[in-house]
């Protein structure tokens, strides 16, 4: 008997013909992950600040050209990060990110949704099931399942959602998104600029990521098990 291993996919995006990042992930959706990372990492506030996106056949380089300039980092082309940092002071870190983030609207959401989505993840998550090494997110719009996407990385499956949700023009502005691994603050932040008014996940927040959550009206829950699930943000 042979396992089935999960394939883990390099990929150079370039923005405006600038390499802009590059991301370790599964080799699917790719135009969905780079469009979603855009979108959550504050590249852009919507897609149509895009004229095209192009993904090259063998899938290692993304091709984004945006209308307008955009001033890039430079970033470590071994790494594909950049020196970018709000520092390692919580106050600071929190002040910055009050210059960044606006504030979600209250939105209603039912634990029944939740439990929906953490249901579908556990049925439908097929690369899951084959190699049992990926992440899975699903996202519902108002109260139905709209779609679900996996990748290797936890954050990677998040984008994969949100830009699957731009591409097939849905209103984030009514989703939840559900996630199967756990939630830290940089995943909370994915969420707000996206505008998700509710994240949940199978696993646990952190405390800066709850702390963020109640500061920017974004509902999170954790531990969706079973038909019991932990609120920490919210109502």
């Amino acid at each position: 008997m042979t396992d089935m291993v999960i394939v883990e996919h390099h990929l150079n995006a370039y923005i405006n013909d600038q390499l802009a990042f590059k991301l370790v992930c599964s080799p699917e959706k790719l135009d969905a992950l780079v469009l979603g990372f855009l979108l959550s990492e504050g590249y852009i506030k919507n897609p149509d600040e895009i004229e095209f996106i192009y993904v090259c056949e063998s899938g290692e380089r993304v091709k984004v050209q945006l209308y307008k300039p955009l001033p890039l980092p430079e970033i470590d082309h071994d790494t594909g990060s950049n020196s970018i940092s709000c520092g390692n002071n919580r106050k600071i870190r929190q002040a910055a990110y009050a210059k960044s983030l606006m504030p979600l609207p209250v939105h209603d959401w039912s634990p029944e949704t939740v439990l929906m989505l953490a249901n579908a993840c556990n049925h439908n998550a097929g690369l899951f099931t084959e190699t049992g090494g990926t992440h899975c997110c699903a996202m519902s719009i108002r109260d139905k399942l709209a779609f679900i996407c996996e990748d290797i990385g936890r954050h990677n499956a998040v984008d994969k959602t949100i830009g699957q949700a731009m591409m097939e023009e849905k209103n984030i502005a009514e989703a939840i998104l559900f996630t199967t691994g756990r939630i830290p603050s940089d995943m909370v932040i994915k969420a707000i600029r996206s505008r998700i008014p509710v994240i949940a996940s199978h696993s646990a927040p952190t405390d800066e990521a709850v702390l963020l959550a109640r500061q920017f009206n974004l509902t999170l829950i954790g531990f969706v098990r079973g038909k019991r699930m932990n609120l920490y943000a919210g109502k």
